[in-house]
């Protein structure tokens, strides 16, 4: 083989080998954007897988509720074999014997049953209605889930981009005191400073690290459980954006936000819902004082039937109809306490309602005092980082020309570092105290 020809194969081979890790770790890196992180969540969700299959079975239970108005028919197939050690009973005639009682030794009654409700005091009306209101209850509390699935997402998404964005500024800070750190050994060779002025910045480059490898090991925590939680693969590599998406305005007053919540929220839709099954329920359980109507009939073919006299060793078809009543008069005064008992559900329906309506209101109350105040805190943080800055700025011209102490340029950069993280925050928070105004309103903007 040519030699340049090798040399060319053995390039390729090696640039192989080291571009395709790269290549594949490319590929298995993905950004997630907070309103994916949300939808993924939710289609992820174990609750809200549970909650489908709980609505599954409240309209399976709707069926057959709705089954039991259909015709009940049933089908009875019996044989038996009797003995023959006893003796007919035989009546004289001039004619001949009567046999009252022959051996017919081998018996069958078979018979088909049919019956139709006609009416069961409500009973199955209401019991139905009672179901489907059920499955209106599962609908609100399944949109609650989603809106508590959805903000505990954006919450780990906003504590994610918090730590990421101080990391940032933790990185930048270190090379910033390492490259003090230079300048401050040439005062020291210089006979300028101390050596242990210079001790002070290693000290602070080596708190920064420590800190820095409490935020690796936080964000390595935060994207497991982002992951976890959107159905995403552990193993992939995630991010989130650089930019923090900005919804927060102040707009609306207390008032019109809590009439939006005790308008929209889903628990409150659900309790109402709950609220109507009780009174049902109520009148489902003094159905019980009312009789009880059917139609039906048999076709019975039986050997012997009984209907024949004398009996006979042979299958003959009968058949009956009517009208069935039955009324349970002990109702009257077994059913009392049932019907005491879904009074006291109504009562304590409507106390959970009204407890619910308060908390609800507190919530609300909360949010929005808490998202006026972040952005206070905006404003403040915002003024903290120019002042700060400046006075930076003016102890690091001083240093420079050694006409400060470290300790002092020291804490100048621990108040820019602190006013910088505390900026960062004061926006994820002021954006997440927005989210949780629009959960607690149910409201999306």
């Amino acid at each position: 083989m040519n030699k340049n020809l090798r040399v060319t194969i053995l390039l390729i081979l090696l640039c192989t080998g080291w571009f395709l890790p790269h290549i594949v770790k490319a590929q298995t890196k993905k950004v997630v954007t907070l309103d994916e992180a949300v939808e993924l969540s939710i289609a992820h969700s174990r609750q809200l897988k549970i909650d489908s299959t709980q609505l599954q079975i409240a309209t399976s239970k709707i069926k057959q509720s709705i089954n039991t108005q259909l015709p009940q028919v049933g089908i009875n197939l019996n044989y038996t074999r009797i003995s023959d050690n006893i003796t007919p009973f035989k009546v004289n005639f001039q004619t001949g014997d009567l046999i009252l009682n022959p051996q017919i030794l081998n018996q069958s009654y078979n018979s088909l049953q049919l019956r139709q409700p006609l009416f069961l005091g409500g009973k199955i009306k209401n019991g139905t209605e009672l179901l489907k209101l059920d499955l209106q209850a599962i609908y609100f509390d399944i949109e609650k889930n989603k809106s508590d699935a959805a903000f505990n997402i954006t919450t780990l998404w906003y504590n994610l981009f918090v730590v990421k964005e101080t990391k940032k500024i933790i990185e930048a800070n270190i090379q910033l005191l390492k490259k003090q750190q230079k300048d401050a050994q040439n005062f020291v060779n210089q006979g300028i400073i101390l050596a242990n002025d210079v001790l002070k910045l290693d000290l602070a480059v080596t708190n920064l690290t420590s800190t820095l490898s409490d935020l690796n090991s936080s964000l390595r925590l935060l994207k497991y459980n982002l992951c976890l939680l959107t159905g995403l693969d552990t193993k992939v590599e995630i991010d989130i954006p650089e930019t923090l998406p900005l919804m927060a305005r102040r707009n609306g007053v207390l008032d019109d936000y809590l009439l939006t919540a005790i308008k929209n929220r889903p628990e409150l839709k659900g309790l109402n819902i709950r609220q109507t099954q009780a009174a049902l329920g109520l009148k489902l359980t003094r159905s019980d004082y009312l009789p009880n109507i059917s139609l039906g009939g048999n076709a019975n073919y039986n050997q012997p039937e009984q209907r024949v006299f004398p009996n006979k060793a042979e299958l003959t078809g009968t058949w009956t109809a009517g009208v069935y009543f039955n009324w349970n008069l002990s109702s009257f005064y077994t059913n009392k306490q049932k019907v005491n008992e879904s009074k006291l559900n109504v009562i304590r329906i409507n106390q959970v309602l009204d407890q619910a309506t308060e908390g609800i209101q507190l919530e609300v109350n909360a949010d929005y005092n808490n998202y006026l105040q972040a952005i206070e805190k905006i404003n403040i943080a915002t003024k903290e980082v120019e002042q700060a800055t400046e006075n930076f700025r003016v102890e690091q011209n001083r240093f420079s020309n050694n006409t400060t102490t470290p300790t002092e340029f020291l804490t100048a950069n621990t108040l820019l570092l602190q006013s910088k993280i505390n900026l960062i925050t004061a926006t994820a928070n002021t954006e997440l105290a927005y989210k949780k105004v629009l959960k607690s309103t149910n409201s999306k903007n």
